[in-house]
């Protein structure tokens, strides 16, 4: 998830990273004719994420997205077994975002935005004990082991959580 995901281009450059897994589970390391000599010169990291979804309050700037969205998947940037959705809403509205099957959430908000957030991405019933060794990697990220086994990992661009 990308909340305030802007005009996408997070979510296009994370889901152009994405490798599929084969039939038989292993990756597949396809090459991309659309790679640039810059990619190429340096190493890149892959994951294996299939579905991203961007968050955004704005109306233009979700239909801005969707359409740097469109023109990245048709000039093949983005692997064919990605999904991207952009959801036009305020990301506090839990009535029509759901949170709960994130595994990745990146949050470009300022330190107001992040403390109003924090309870909905991180809620007190899935908090990691304080003997959790992997509660916190940096400042700005959070790994979250969820009491459903679920591992989120919530990482904040402008500011740590407070």
């Amino acid at each position: 998830y990308d909340v305030g995901c802007g005009d996408g281009r997070v979510l296009i450059q994370m889901a152009s990273r994405s490798i599929p897994f084969s039939s038989d589970g292993s990756s597949e390391e396809t090459s991309n004719n659309s790679t640039t000599s810059s990619q190429q010169s340096s190493p890149t990291q892959h994951h294996y994420c299939k579905q991203f979804i961007g968050i955004e309050i704005s109306p233009e700037r979700a239909e801005e997205a969707r359409s740097n969205i469109q023109h990245a998947q048709e000039t093949n940037q983005i692997p064919s077994h990605v999904s991207i959705e952009i959801i036009c809403a305020n990301a506090l509205d839990t009535d029509l975002i759901d949170y709960s099957r994130a595994t990745v959430i990146f949050l470009y908000l300022v330190p107001r935005g992040l403390r109003l957030i924090k309870p909905i991405v991180w809620p007190k019933e899935d908090a990691p004990d304080s003997s959790d060794d992997d509660q916190t990697a940096t400042p700005t990220e959070l790994i979250i082991r969820q009491k459903s086994n679920m591992c989120r990992r919530v990482i904040t661009y402008m500011s740590p959580f407070e």
